[in-house]
């Protein structure tokens, strides 16, 4: 109903008096961002440069808000900015944090300092125990001077897989080249190392899966499907299985062809795999990406070749031997130095072995004659010396214990 001239009149006399005598009429109540809102705009101004950078574009899309757990004015979950259409592009991922008071909602993200206080001060139905020792462990240990990353390759031990892609960018050429696609075996995607799982961008069959590991460094998985069941926060080990090789796409990118796109984080940012050690093996990227090769006791194996995982904990200065079955595309590995132990597990052609140490056993015809000289790997099990080009035909570790 509008008012009469002389009523409006009145009114503003009066807000003339009341603004004269020192009494402040109130604006409007602003109403505070809820949850979404809050960490989208906090998302956004700590990750939205390092965003636009990696995926070269200018506007970004609206983050992702994907709350797993809250109590009373608590929430956690997991933020996403997902990537464009371009080659081999992840999202960009974190975790959040969240307290409401009378300002509204505090927000944190995963691998700053506000997020380890915030953590510590939640309720444990929201951030448990454990997880606040891993988020601490891993936040101190992400400012110490740089070491190694431990990490094991994602796939079972002992066995090869192919780097598909060198080390390149999160987003392809972006800089840092943090980044490897591998494929190979079953196809099974494992845990690099112990921590804690967690999915965001959740789609379907398919998500980005994160490892937040305690000695400063994390992992992310991207384009698997038929994930781990395991719920957010669950503690996982080296060799733990989180998903299968595919060409999902659940929050942008592009794939050609099944693989899992590995990168390694420090903290909250993407670091070089340059120089680092993962899987027994030092990455070393090349001049442009998906180029470079990793090396391990003077072995090379660039992209398109086999790479074996040897776990986070290996010597990589053994020496090393090519497997070469002849006509038979892989041999078997005994649990002894004979062919009366048990078959535990096979090995394929080409596949670059480490050898702990020799023994005299029962003789083999191999490919190059009969061979009586067997040969502990690095991973506990027995092959022929007769399979194994080692560019000598005596004996290159030293002999067992």
């Amino acid at each position: 109903m509008s008012l009469s001239p002389m009523r409006s009149r009145l009114l503003a006399i009066a807000a003339g008096l009341l603004a004269g005598s020192g009494f402040l009429l109130a604006p409007p109540a602003q109403a505070t961002p809820d949850l979404a809102t809050s960490v989208r705009d906090t998302m956004l101004a700590e990750r939205g440069a390092a965003a636009r950078q990696s995926f070269e574009i200018s506007a970004l899309p609206e983050p992702l808000v994907e709350p797993t757990r809250s109590a009373g004015d608590w929430a956690f979950g997991t933020t996403t900015i997902p990537a464009p259409a371009t080659a081999h592009a992840a999202p960009e991922t974190a975790l959040f944090v969240a307290r409401h008071d009378a300002r509204g909602w505090r927000v944190a993200l995963d691998g700053t300092a506000g997020f380890v206080e915030l953590t510590g001060q939640a309720p444990a139905q929201v951030v448990g125990a454990d997880e606040k020792r891993l988020f601490a462990d891993n936040f101190a240990a992400a400012r110490a001077p740089l070491a190694a990353t431990g990490l094991g390759l994602p796939w079972p031990k002992g066995v090869a897989w192919w780097m598909g892609g060198g080390p390149h960018g999160n987003s392809g050429n972006s800089r840092p080249f943090s980044s490897i696609d591998f494929n190979g075996g079953d196809g099974r995607v494992l845990s690099a190392g112990p921590g804690k799982v967690y999915k965001s961008c959740v789609r379907g069959r398919s998500a980005l899966v994160k490892v937040v590991h305690p000695n400063g460094y994390s992992t992310t998985y991207y384009h698997m499907y038929n994930l781990t069941t395991l719920a957010d926060g669950s503690a996982v080990q080296a060799g733990t299985y989180l998903g299968h090789i595919g060409v999902e796409l659940p929050c942008g990118g592009s794939a050609s062809g099944d693989h899992v796109h590995f990168s390694l984080l420090r903290g909250d940012s993407h670091i070089s795999v340059n120089n680092q050690s993962i899987g027994g093996w030092v990455f070393h990227e090349g001049a442009r990406a998906y180029a470079g090769y990793a090396e391990r006791a003077g072995v090379r194996v660039g992209v398109g070749g086999r790479i074996t995982n040897y776990g986070g904990d290996n010597n990589p200065n053994l020496p090393s031997g090519t497997v070469n079955g002849g006509s038979n595309a892989s041999v078997n590995l005994r649990s002894g130095p004979g062919l009366s132990h048990d078959v535990v597990g096979t090995v394929d052609n080409g596949s670059i072995v480490f050898i702990a140490c020799t023994t005299r056993g029962e003789a083999v015809d191999g490919v190059w004659g009969r061979t009586d000289l067997w040969n502990r790997l690095d991973t506990g099990s027995w092959i022929s010396d007769g399979f194994v080009d080692t560019g000598s035909n005596d004996p290159v570790a030293p002999a067992c214990a």
